[in-house]
C-alpha cells in the first residue's frame, strides 16, 4: 500500500532515530500511535516529528514513554515515567492567519493555556519547541507559585480568555500551574537541549527588549 506523505515523512524520521540511537524498544508503538492520531485529524507532521524525537530521547534515557497520553480526561503530548513522571507539551509556534497582527500576544495566551491545562498532570512539566522558536512563556508562570499575586493570576486568565474559549482552565489551575523548563529540539541532528526555568528566564530577558 502506498504511504501518504505524513506516514512517509514520519517513517523517515523514525529511521534516522534508529540510525542514531539503535532500535529503541518502544519506538514502533509510539510511531503507530502517532499515525493513528493523524488519521483522526488530531496531529500534523510538524508536531508529530517533535513528539517522536522527544520520545526517542526519553526512551534512550530509560523512561517508559507514551504519546497522546490520556490523563484525567485530557490528552498530553508526551508522558514519561522513570521514578517520577514527566509531562511534555509540544509547541510549534503556529499562529492562525486571523491573529497575524497579534502573533506574540496570541502565542503568550496559548502558552499560558497549555501550562495551566497540563502542568498538573505530572510531577514535572516541560514545553518542547523546535530550535528556531523562543516560546513567549508569561513571566508570571516562571515565578514560584507562591509568589504570584492575585492580580497576575487574573491578568493571565484574561489573556487566555482573549483568544481561547477554554472552560476547563480557571483561576485555581493558574494558581497551581508550573513549568520546570523548556526543551529545545533540533530536528536536523535529532539533538535536544533542556533549559530549566531559571536559565530560560535569562534567555527571555535577553529578548524582552526586542
Amino acid at each position: 500500500m502506498k504511504r501518504d506523505n505524513y506516514t512517509k515523512d514520519l517513517h523517515n524520521i523514525k529511521c534516522r532515530i534508529i540510525s542514531n540511537y539503535g532500535n529503541l524498544p518502544q519506538i514502533d508503538e509510539i510511531y503507530k500511535r502517532l499515525i493513528d492520531f493523524h488519521k483522526l485529524g488530531f496531529v500534523n507532521i510538524t508536531h508529530s516529528a517533535l513528539e517522536l524525537i522527544v520520545a526517542a530521547y526519553l526512551i534512550k534515557e530509560g523512561f517508559k514513554v507514551s504519546v497522546e497520553h490520556e490523563s484525567n480526561g485530557k490528552i498530553i503530548d508526551v508522558y514519561a515515567i522513570k521514578g517520577i513522571d514527566v509531562g511534555i507539551e509540544v509547541e510549534t509556534g503556529f499562529v492562525p492567519p486571523s491573529f497575524a497582527g497579534k502573533q506574540e500576544d496570541f502565542l503568550m495566551s496559548r502558552m499560558a493555556l497549555k501550562i495551566a491545562r497540563y502542568s498538573n498532570l505530572a510531577s514535572q512539566f516541560y514545553i518542547a519547541v523546535p530550535s528556531y522558536y523562543i516560546p513567549p512563556v508569561p513571566v508570571e508562570l516562571l515565578k514560584d507559585k507562591e509568589k504570584r499575586s492575585e492580580d497576575e493570576i487574573r491578568n493571565l486568565m484574561r489573556l487566555i480568555r482573549k483568544y481561547h474559549n477554554s472552560l476547563d482552565v480557571n483561576l485555581f489551575s493558574l494558581k497551581s500551574a508550573k513549568i520546570d523548563g523548556i526543551i529545545i529540539i533540533n530536528t536536523t541532528d535529532l539533538k535536544l537541549k533542556i533549559f530549566d526555568y531559571e536559565d530560560f528566564l535569562k534567555i527571555k530577558k535577553y529578548y524582552s527588549d526586542i
